[in-house]
Parts: structure tokens; C-alpha cells; sequence
């Protein structure tokens, strides 16, 4: 138990919290309340008068000793002591206010509603409603080059040559790309989500009919609708969405375009890719691997650019526009090592953790082209394709392969833009399969450039392909080559991917046959060999 001395000595420290002015009252009033305690005592047990006086002696020396120890503290530090405490006290309750306040007024996802937190973002108090909003613009210059100028391409009558095909030696020229801004966050919890994003298209003209022999202007600026989707959570590992979005087969193509390694997409790729569909998919998750499965309105057709083997051309579509009477995509993705998020990208900067995926995916459909009415009977197209990857991370640098294989049974091919005004002309070119692989690797030479090589390969085989597009044998779209591209390219991270820097030359040894024509990204069709495309991109992501 705590002696009387060290009882009072805490009684002083207390005091010495207060006012001066009110150090004399309390002791006053200690020893007032005291003396009572004494007077109630003795009124209640009848204390001799001795006993009464030697109590009140003890009570005064106590006292005597109190003010004694007040005054020695006084001496000792003076009033600069309890003004420098009360100043501290003072000062600590004012940094605390200060702190609450910046907590409250701060832009942390946390407690604010709007703000920034590696985007931008709008949030209820609740944080039930979320919104993020962002957005990407590309600049890019490139030049392209043909020996001798020479298409060597026998467009069907009436196609749209002059988009695709030309005589002309070298090209070149500014343009914006990918122009996109989106919208994604929850509603009513972070379970029930959304994305809608959407990009200003710099390739549409407007036409007459079908063909573009009547140029009316350009249609650049044109918004279209790349993702709508909406998508719950239905357990820690399982989810459903609906809507617009990527069908889950081919990797370059699920990675968003800013995240992508060299100025754009493979053209390998952009053919044997499927892109986006409208439908519903149905996913599976764990913490090393992931499954999806979705049923849709069938994929992009772009296998051999203007010659529709398939025909189907879902995005934005209505119900019964696309001719497919059914389509199923599933993959499988397998992550041997690394993190998810790491996958979200095509490069991995110095200091990421070992990664390693493997993919596996299909697809299969089956319908007619939407051509309205025609002289010849046709059947369904069918399409079945495969696709493996192998993504390896190594923190500063990459490696990426994948294969590819498409199968159709082309009873309804046409050519876009070849019949102006008119239905579609339909043939039967039997069936094809066109095999196509891309390997690419990347190394940072410094902490923020990083260089990157990319192969790729795709053939072909149409051997029907005259019986639509010109039964009189003349070079077509089609004529046997092979193709093989060889690019190397130079990535400069000024912050990051958000702001980046990207240049690459490629050479197509063999020549670049119609079906494989990739004009958007300056590979345009000809009969000659080594052409060569150079292109540079400065890219700004929020």
C-alpha cells in the first residue's frame, strides 16, 4: 500500500495541473474536508478531547508538509514549468485535431468520397456506390513501305482496294489509335459490378452502300461501344457477368490495350483472336487457377480480314442480326507461380516476383451470315479454333509464346464490300485450316527503358477461295503466302505504363497476302517481299 508521503506527493502532482490560483483554495479545502471527516468521526465514536487535539496536530503537520512541497516545486522550476506544461498539453490536443481533420478532409478510399487512389473515384459514405473513371489517348506516327509499290493484289470487283491494297512505294503519317475512355465500380456493395468503356474510332468513312467508291468524308471521332458489361459475385470464388465484353481465349488479347508490350497487338492476333461478343460467362476462381466458360452470340470474324469465312460480327449488334444459332468459349488458366495482378500486363518491371501461367481455350460456333436474300443456297458456317500460352515473369524480364488453331466449313463465305448496293453474294469455299504462333520476349536494360523482340507466324491454305472472289485464277486475296514478321522495339517507362513511350520496326519476309492485310497497324497487302514498318506511340493512361 502507498505510504501518506508518496499519496501526497501524487496529490501535488495533480494540483500542479491546475491553476496557481486554485493551489490555495484546494488545500483549503483539503484540510477543511478533513476536519469534518475528523468532527463526523468523533461525533459518532464520543473522542475524548485529547484524542480530538492530537488529531487536529496531525492534520495541520500534513498540511504544513503540503505547502511545503508546493513551495519547493515553485522555487524549483517557477511558473515557467506549469506554463510549459500546459503549453505541451495544449499542443498535443491541437496536433490531434489537426489530425482528425486531415483524416476527414484526405482523399484516402477509406473515409472520402472522392479522390484519387490510382484513379479517380467516387464513392457513397457507405461505400456501397463506387465509380472510377478513366481514360487513354495514343499518339503514333508510322511509316510504312512496300518495295517497288507494288500490291500485286487482285481485289474482287467493286471491294474496297483503296483501304487495303495499293501501288503506292512508302506511306506514313501521324494518328490517334485508341482514344477510350471507361467507367467501372459497384452498386449496392462491391459485390455487384460494372464496366463500360468505349473508344473514338479512327477508321470509319462514310459510304456509299457497301463500297467506297463514293468517299463522303471521314467518320474519325465515331464513339462505339467496346465493353458493357455487368458482373456479380456470387461467392469468394465463383462469378457471373453479362453483356459486351472479351471472350476468354486468346491472353494478348484479354490484356487492355495500354498494358500491351510492343505499339500494338501481333497481326497474328488480330486474325486468330475471336475479340468481343455479347452473351454471359460464368467464371471460377482459386488462388492458382481460374476457369471461364461463356455463351454468346459467337466471335468477331477477322480470320482472313475482308473474305468472311464465318461471318459473324456481334459487337453492338441486335438480337437477331449475327446468324448464329449458338456459340460456347471456355479457357482454363493455370498460375504456377507469381501473383494474378502480374498477369494483367505483357511486361514485368525490375523487382516483380517470379510469375509463370499456362493457358489453355476453345471456342465453337455455328450459324448464317446475316446477307439477306441470294441466287445460290448455301448451309451454316462452322468454326472451331484452339489456343495454348505460356506467360513466364521474371522481374525485368518477359517471356510470352502462344499458339494457334482455326478450323471452318465456309458453306456462306462472302467478301465485305464487294457487292455495293446489292445482298451478298454467298459461296460454298469448302473447309480450311489456318495454324498461327507468336513469341515474344522483353529485357529492362535500365530501371525504366526496356527492349523486346516479337516472331510471328500464320498460314493459310483457301483452296476454294476462286470460286468467290475470281474464278478466273487471277491473284486474289489469296496466294499462298505465308506470314513472318520479325520486329524488334524499344520501351521507354516514364511513369510507368501510365505514361510510356514505345517505338518498333518490323520486316514481313514473306509477303503480305490480303487475308492477312492489318491496316490499322500500317501492314498493308502486297505480292512483294520485306516490306517494312516502322511506328512510334507516346501513350498517357488515367
Amino acid at each position: 500500500m502507498a505510504t501518506t508521503r508518496e499519496m501526497n506527493a501524487a496529490t501535488i502532482r495533480r494540483m500542479v495541473r491546475t491553476p496557481r490560483l486554485l493551489t490555495p483554495l484546494m488545500l483549503a479545502a483539503l484540510g477543511l474536508a478533513g476536519a469534518a471527516r475528523a468532527q463526523d468521526a468523533g461525533s459518532s465514536s464520543n473522542p475524548s478531547t485529547r484524542e480530538l487535539m492530537e488529531r487536529i496536530e496531525r492534520l495541520e503537520a500534513s498540511n504544513r508538509a503540503l505547502a511545503s512541497e508546493v513551495n519547493t516545486l515553485r522555487s524549483t522550476d517557477g511558473d515557467a514549468w506549469l506554463t510549459e506544461q500546459r503549453a505541451a498539453e495544449i499542443r498535443g490536443i491541437v496536433s490531434d485535431v489537426l489530425a482528425d481533420s486531415a483524416t476527414r478532409d484526405s482523399l484516402q478510399t477509406s473515409v472520402s468520397t472522392a479522390g484519387w487512389n490510382d484513379g479517380f473515384f467516387l464513392q457513397s459514405a457507405d461505400g456501397r456506390f463506387r465509380m472510377e473513371v478513366g481514360g487513354m489517348m495514343q499518339m503514333r506516327y508510322i511509316y510504312s513501305y512496300i518495295p517497288d509499290g507494288l500490291s500485286g493484289i487482285d481485289i474482287p470487283a467493286g471491294a474496297a482496294s483503296s483501304w487495303m491494297a495499293d501501288n503506292v512505294e512508302t506511306r506514313s503519317g501521324f494518328d490517334t489509335p485508341n482514344t477510350q475512355i471507361d467507367l467501372k465500380g459497384h452498386v449496392f456493395g462491391p459485390s455487384w459490378q460494372y464496366k463500360i468503356k468505349g473508344a473514338f474510332s479512327n477508321t470509319d468513312e462514310a459510304m456509299v452502300g457497301q463500297n467506297p467508291f463514293g468517299n463522303l468524308g471521314s467518320g474519325s471521332g465515331t464513339f462505339r461501344v467496346l465493353d458493357a458489361y455487368m458482373r456479380a459475385e456470387v461467392s469468394d470464388d465463383f462469378a457471373v457477368r453479362a453483356g459486351q465484353f472479351r471472350l476468354p481465349f486468346a491472353r494478348e488479347q484479354m490484356v487492355d490495350d495500354e498494358y500491351q508490350l510492343g505499339v500494338s497487338r501481333s497481326t497474328v492476333v488480330e486474325h486468330l483472336g475471336i475479340d468481343r461478343s455479347q452473351g454471359v460467362e460464368a467464371s471460377w476462381y482459386s488462388n492458382n487457377a481460374r476457369a471461364m466458360v461463356a455463351f454468346s452470340n459467337g466471335g468477331t470474324d477477322n480470320i482472313y480480314g475482308s473474305l468472311k469465312a464465318v461471318g459473324s460480327d456481334p459487337m453492338n449488334s441486335e438480337y437477331a442480326s449475327d446468324g448464329v444459332d449458338w456459340a460456347f468459349t471456355g479457357r482454363f488458366e493455370w498460375k504456377l507461380a507469381g501473383k494474378w495482378s502480374q498477369f494483367n500486363s505483357m511486361t514485368s518491371p525490375p523487382g516483380d516476383e517470379y510469375g509463370l501461367l499456362f493457358g489453355i481455350a476453345g471456342h465453337a460456333q455455328e450459324g448464317d451470315p446475316d446477307g439477306g436474300t441470294t441466287s445460290v443456297e448455301t448451309g451454316p458456317n462452322t468454326w472451331y479454333a484452339l489456343t495454348a500460352d505460356l506467360t513466364a515473369m521474371y522481374g525485368g524480364a518477359t517471356f510470352f509464346g502462344a499458339v494457334f488453331y482455326h478450323y471452318t466449313d465456309s458453306q456462306s463465305a462472302y467478301v465485305t464490300g464487294s457487292n455495293n448496293f446489292n445482298p451478298a453474294d454467298f459461296a460454298d469455299i469448302g473447309t480450311t485450316e489456318t495454324w498461327g504462333a507468336v513469341v515474344q520476349a522483353s529485357y529492362y536494360i535500365l530501371p525504366k527503358w526496356e527492349v523486346f523482340g516479337r516472331f510471328e507466324y500464320g498460314t493459310a491454305d483457301i483452296t476454294n477461295i476462286n470460286a468467290l472472289t475470281n474464278p478466273s485464277g487471277a491473284p486474289t486475296l489469296e496466294n499462298g503466302n505465308d506470314l513472318t514478321i520479325l520486329s524488334v522495339g524499344l520501351n521507354w517507362y516514364i511513369d510507368g505504363e501510365d505514361f510510356k513511350w514505345t517505338s518498333d520496326a518490323g520486316v514481313a519476309f514473306d509477303a503480305v497476302d490480303g487475308i492477312w492485310w492489318n491496316g490499322a497497324n500500317g501492314w498493308r497487302a502486297t505480292s512483294e517481299q520485306n516490306e517494312i514498318v516502322v511506328r512510334s506511340q507516346l501513350q498517357i493512361a488515367f
